[in-house]
């Protein structure tokens, strides 16, 4: 009996130390307008300390501050219960809490999303086209500190100078038939390398005379759209909002209502692609394929078919196709080079693919273009009299039947499609 009690109590000692292991306690601070916000805030803030302490010393820095904002959305998966410590009611909720934080999964998916992201950069950008001198300049003083706030958090983003030179080159290669928004958008984000862009839209300004006419005070609301550059994928649109900050210039006045703005929601819009990149633990990664002259719209269904039976695919397999052009949007659990492998492997077990001898012509984040292994594809090549490493495409990627490519050169290494080359010549997606 003797003996069955202390196995009873070694097996009680064993179960809590491995729970010791595998939690962690965290005390956390949230704000949010009422209760629940204030509480959602706080668990965010646990699992992202959770993170930090745990991992971050096993992760590479330039990703990690990105994956640990991105799991921190999803604190529900990682917090396995927690006690209220204190709370504060008042216009900006306050709360105190103690989390105790699963780490076993914590670790599981930043190690997931670290492989899965590449290297993250931002690229904060107006359309100055169209714009009054001080509509242009509100904008630009906007984009600045939308860049401050992403370096003190230890985000990777362009910095202003390269902006305005890519500007330049970009109007200049924009053809007349095509001048839309979102075209211009993403001519940008191509030649800044840029996988997510925050496009700073239009700044709405109330204004009002105070002190006898002395000074005046301005509220202004900045709208901001976020994009995922590499899908071409609009993620959502964040309104930015100022109280009334009053000046003795009216100039200052709504440069200081745009300074709170963007100080006060800069959260709110980063965890528009925070909760974007949190949500590929569990779906996979998004890629947009392109194919140039590749196959007959029954080729590709064929390929949707084999695609839709691999477990590394999940979510919706949208196809686009026009004019000897094809787009692909996916998920994928895996790299972007172990996606190429796997499309040139499938490809040649379709008839009307592996005749065409199937290769990768360019690799950019999560973007890959595929064509006949002959064919040399305009939108990807460069042009001769350019100055520059960039090629000429002819429209945004959002018109297929224009054959859009992003703008960049070919890869030096492609893998083969008819048999997988050495790990020293695997394809290295373009950061």
């Amino acid at each position: 009996m003797k003996r069955y009690l202390f196995l009873l109590a070694a097996l009680l000692l064993f179960e809590e130390s491995v729970f010791a292991q595998q939690t962690r306690e965290v005390e956390a601070k949230g704000f949010g307008i009422n209760r629940e916000d204030a509480l959602q805030d706080a668990l965010r803030n646990a699992v992202s300390s959770a993170a930090g302490v745990a991992v971050v010393a096993e992760t590479n820095m330039e990703n990690f501050i990105v994956v640990r904002d991105a799991v921190a959305t999803k604190s529900s998966g990682y917090v396995a219960g927690y006690d209220v410590l204190s709370e504060k009611p008042g216009a900006n909720y306050e709360m105190n809490i103690k989390a105790r934080v699963s780490l076993d999964p914590l670790k599981a998916d930043i190690t997931l999303l670290t492989r899965a992201i590449g290297g993250v950069r931002f690229l904060v950008m107006f359309d100055e086209r169209g714009l009054s001198k001080p509509e242009a300049e509100q904008l630009d003083f906007a984009a600045e500190r939308l860049n401050a706030g992403l370096a003190e958090r230890k985000y990777r983003y362009i910095e202003r100078s390269r902006f305005q030179a890519l500007r330049r080159e970009a109007s200049n290669m924009m053809e007349a038939s095509d001048t839309s928004e979102l075209s211009y958008v993403q001519r940008l984000g191509m030649l800044a390398d840029a996988q997510f862009i925050i496009l700073v839209k239009k700044a709405s300004i109330n204004s009002r005379s105070e002190a006898f006419d002395t000074r005046t005070s301005s509220r202004v609301v900045l709208e901001v759209k976020a994009y995922d550059n590499c899908t071409a994928e609009g993620l959502g649109t964040v309104l930015m909002e100022s109280d009334w900050k009053n000046a003795r210039e009216a100039d200052a006045a709504i440069r200081n209502g745009l300074q709170e703005a963007i100080s006060k929601d800069l959260n709110k819009l980063l965890n528009v692609f925070n909760s974007y990149i949190g949500d590929w633990v569990n779906n996979g990664t998004p890629f947009e394929l392109r194919f140039y002259q590749t196959g007959t719209f029954r080729d590709f269904r064929d390929l949707r078919t084999r695609l839709k039976s691999d477990t590394d695919f999940g979510g919706q397999m949208e196809f686009t196709s026009v004019n000897n052009f094809t787009k692909l949007n996916c998920t994928f659990k895996n790299t972007a080079d172990d996606l190429a492998y796997k499309i040139l492997d499938i490809a040649d077990a379709i008839p009307g693919f592996k005749e065409k001898v199937l290769d990768v012509k360019l690799i950019y984040g999560r973007q890959i273009s595929f064509a006949p292994q002959r064919v040399i594809v305009p939108e990807l090549k460069k042009p001769a009299d350019s100055p520059t490493t960039t090629t000429t495409p002819a429209n945004s990627s959002i018109t297929p039947a224009k054959s859009a490519s992003p703008t960049k050169t070919n890869t030096t290494s492609k893998p083969s499609s008819t048999k997988k080359p050495a790990t020293s010549s695997k394809p290295k997606p373009k950061k």
